[in-house]
């Protein structure tokens, strides 16, 4: 039994021209070093497992995720 990616489901290939993002993958983590850390090796892994996208556009927005407990995490999504 194959496990199914998302990214097999989008209709739309990404651009290579440098414009116009068409998906986009969010990441987060908690605040802190170790946090941070382990979320730049999640994005590079993402980032080499997929040598056919290209970035267009990241942002980042830092709130209170609400689980368990309520804590403060960054998000960050990169457009492809």
């Amino acid at each position: 039994m194959g496990v199914r990616k998302h990214e097999d489901t989008w209709k739309r290939s990404p651009n290579l021209t440098g414009t116009g993002a068409i998906h986009m993958k969010s990441f987060h983590c908690k605040m802190s070093d170790d946090s941070l850390t382990y979320l730049d090796q999640q994005i590079n892994e993402w980032l080499d497992a997929h040598p056919q996208y290209e970035v267009k556009f990241v942002t980042t927005a830092v709130g209170e995720w609400t689980g368990k407990i309520k804590e403060p995490q960054m998000v960050v999504q990169v457009w492809v």
